[in-house]
């Protein structure tokens, strides 16, 4: 059996970036024979001009650059790579993931609320039917064992019941302990007060097979005000087929995870394309820009990668966290 000597390590940490300016806390895990174990840890910047670091941990950044934080601990270093990246707002438009998931419990208005603060473009939810046929926002599809004490999936419940499950998981979820599931109504209201947009994925599969609760969705949006400035999304091209029949003038926008590198699909129906970032090639963007057509590009939670996407033909990115430098509308 191969001994292990206390030693620190950064492998909990999985920021890669940080903006100007921006201060985040970092503390290695001390590894021993026996697991985690507590030591003094002292810290030093190998870049002091771009990276700043207190005794405490605090990290800053300083200007535009890549640096090294140093861990010493129980005679051993680790380092921790961080590039410090200025990401300036207005470049390109901005999309908070399910609000701002990464900030508090995903699809819940505490995470619209911070989207909002935060001066985000768009924010994105998902829109699930429950067993009355009412229209809510939540993810997960199958079961809702992920985020609540619920296995069952939101088709079996009806509004009243979807309202008193209680989340048990969810980012920060201690800040936010009564959090429900919003119903459409809720959000739009909400982001009528707001100075973004909504962005609305068709996520139940279901909808296909329900024009009325389509047409009700469509309806909705115009009535808050958004007939011009929503973006209607689905991965389930079915979903996007039905909506089309009943559309008059709302975006439309198709979600894929692996490459697509059909534009006469996307010109034929006008579909603006919601891309994740690994399938993203800067070829086919530029067919999509050049067909007067949109692209999202997901997930960038990291500031360097979010810099190196602002001089692609792409309109919005969408991310969890707060990526852009911080602009006041």
């Amino acid at each position: 059996m191969k001994k292990v000597f206390p030693h620190p390590t950064f492998k909990n940490i999985k920021i890669k970036s940080l903006g100007v300016g921006e201060t985040i806390n970092i503390k290695p895990l001390i590894r021993g024979p026996e697991g985690e174990m507590e030591a003094d840890i002292h810290y030093k910047s190998d870049m002091s001009d771009i990276l700043s670091v207190d005794q405490e941990g605090n990290v800053t950044g300083l200007k535009e650059g890549y640096g090294e934080i140093l861990a010493f601990a129980c005679g051993k270093l680790a380092r921790l790579p961080l590039h410090v990246a200025n990401v300036p707002s207005g470049i390109k438009q901005v999309t908070g993931h399910r609000g701002l998931r990464g900030l508090a419990v995903e699809n819940t208005m505490p995470s619209f609320k911070l989207a909002a603060k935060h001066h985000v473009d768009f924010i994105e939810t998902d829109i699930a039917i429950t067993k009355d046929h009412q229209l809510v926002l939540f993810h997960d599809v199958k079961s809702m064992k992920r985020l609540t004490e619920e296995e069952r999936p939101v088709n079996d419940l009806t509004l009243e019941e979807v309202k008193k499950v209680k989340f048990t998981a969810g980012n920060h979820l201690e800040d936010y302990p009564d959090v429900s599931v919003p119903t459409l109504d809720e959000y739009l209201d909400f982001m009528e007060t707001t100075s973004s947009y909504p962005m609305i994925e068709l996520k139940d599969p279901q909808l296909k097979d329900h024009e009325e609760l389509l047409i009700q969705i469509r309806d909705k949006v115009d009535a808050h005000g958004f007939s011009d400035h929503v973006r209607i999304t689905s991965a389930n091209m079915d979903n996007l087929f039905a909506y089309e029949k009943i559309n008059k003038n709302h975006e439309l926008w198709i979600i894929v995870e692996d490459p697509l590198d059909d534009i006469e699909l996307l010109k034929a129906h006008q579909w603006n394309y919601s891309v994740k970032k690994n399938a993203c090639k800067k070829d086919f963007v530029k067919q999509v820009h050049d067909a007067g057509l949109k692209t999202d590009v997901w997930i960038i939670n990291d500031k360097k990668e979010a810099k190196d996407f602002l001089d692609w033909p792409i309109t919005s990115m969408t991310s969890d966290v707060v990526i852009m430098d911080e602009a006041v509308k």
